[in-house]
């Protein structure tokens, strides 16, 4: 890429928003803590309450915003202890250390793969950057390309990448598209230049 400082998007409080973990009211806590059968036969394959307390909380939290989060069972105490309540019939539960990064990578693997959606490749990398160049052809206002894009995401199955990866492939995007407008202009003949 050449030396082009990344595009702003969103405003910083967007990107929050985007991107922060979600927080569950009672209702939502009922709408997306509600486990089918396929999700209850997967649980089965995880031993300890706490692997399967995080699955469940990832599961939740990947339905509400196709995303995965970074958390402690601190930081979600509230639906830990929903989740406990719910699936576990227990009212408190302290877990001592850390999931296993290999353990969580697992269980976004089963996510991903129950729900769909594909892992970020090369490949999807070059088709988000061409759709975001088509954005950008209908939509020449950047905020309205990355609303577009959020629904292409979610149409095509693509966990959306991160802050900074978009900005990356949007930068591109527009050195694309401006390669490509100069291009038309220098294949013009010279009287309608």
């Amino acid at each position: 890429m050449t030396n082009l400082k990344r595009i702003y998007l969103l405003p910083e409080a967007e990107i929050s928003d985007l991107y922060a973990r979600p927080v569950f009211n009672q209702n939502e806590q009922q709408l997306y803590f509600e486990l089918t059968q396929v999700e209850l036969d997967t649980l089965g394959q995880f031993g300890t309450i706490k692997t399967k307390v995080h699955f469940i909380l990832q599961l939740a939290y990947f339905k509400a915003k196709n995303q995965f989060f970074s958390f402690t069972f601190d930081d979600a105490r509230a639906d830990v202890d929903y989740v406990l309540a719910k699936f576990f019939k227990k009212t408190d539960g302290v877990f001592q250390g850390n999931i296993t990064r290999q353990r969580i990578n697992q269980q976004k693997q089963i996510i991903l793969k129950l729900f769909d959606y594909q892992t970020r490749s090369m490949e999807q990398i070059i088709q988000v950057e061409a759709h975001i160049g088509e954005l950008l052809r209908y939509y020449p206002k950047v905020h309205d390309a990355f609303r577009q894009l959020l629904v292409y995401l979610d149409n095509q199955k693509i966990v959306i990448p991160t802050y900074r990866s978009l900005q990356d492939m949007f930068t591109q995007s527009f050195v694309n598209e401006r390669d490509r407008l100069d291009q038309l202009i220098l294949l013009m003949p010279l009287g309608q230049q």
